[in-house]
């Protein structure tokens, strides 16, 4: 059983919580996205990318600081990097060596800039978000250049795995870059529902914090079955039988 999640914008580099680390599979790739980058002014940058000046000069800043090889003196692991609503929630500080051994063979954390990323890979500070119209390799956008490497590498994750399944607690931004119809493994959609002025409704913070739940109560428990993920009842969730099916479960916040 893999999970995939997305990235998040606000991202943290100080401090070492590991000696344990791991390249990401597709660097070359994302060397290549860089240079790419790295070619465009900061007008481009801001048209690219929808940045305020200030935004722009600070990513303009990581473009060109990028350097290869990555090393624990100028990159952190991504788990450990990310932050947010999601990872908060998720709370990559207080795993055990166990743990985090499990989270790295079964968390998939999905990015423009580095496809995919597995928790202990190292990454360095970047803002390139999946949906950027970059193109890139004769690539007219991130989808179309992704989109073969990610999923191949989810397959290959995939055989390893006891159950052959995908549970998606991305956004449909960042989902959407696997090719479903190439997938060997099923994709298991995770719905997130709270009642909002007497109407149940997926209300987008809540729903990540839930997703960060979920990635928790799973790498705690270093759950390898998807019956086994169905149980999760963190923060008053539980799962709805009767609107729920082997694809689709929905979690309802009692």
């Amino acid at each position: 059983m893999q999970l995939i999640t997305a990235p998040s914008k606000t991202q943290e580099f100080n401090g070492r919580l590991s000696d344990v680390f791991t390249i990401p599979h597709c660097i070359r790739t994302s060397e290549q996205i860089n240079n790419s980058l790295r070619a465009m002014d900061k007008e481009g940058l801001s048209q690219l990318m929808k940045t305020s000046p200030k935004l722009t000069e600070s990513t303009y800043r990581r473009i060109h600081d990028f350097v290869t090889p990555f090393t624990l003196k100028n990159a952190r692991q991504a788990l450990f990097t990310f932050q947010g609503d999601a990872y908060a929630a998720i709370e990559a500080e207080s795993y055990s060596e166990i743990q985090l051994q499990y989270a790295q063979n079964h968390l998939c954390i999905l990015s423009g800039l580095y496809g995919l990323l597995r928790p202990l890979d190292l990454m360095q500070p970047y803002r390139l978000e999946m949906a950027a119209k970059l193109e890139v390799n004769g690539c007219k956008n991130l989808y179309e250049l992704w989109q073969k490497e990610v999923t191949a590498l989810l397959n290959s994750r995939c055989t390893m795995d006891d159950e052959q399944a995908v549970v998606n607690l991305a956004s449909a931004e960042y989902s959407r870059v696997i090719d479903k119809k190439q997938l060997k493994a099923k994709m298991i959609e995770v719905v997130f529902q709270q009642e909002h002025k007497g109407k149940l409704k997926t209300i987008p913070i809540h729903s990540k914090k839930a997703r960060g739940l979920m990635i928790h109560f799973a790498i705690s428990n270093r759950i390898e079955k998807t019956a086994d993920l169905k149980n999760f009842d963190l923060d008053g969730y539980s799962v709805n039988k009767a609107e729920s099916n082997d694809l689709k479960w929905i979690f309802r916040k009692r």
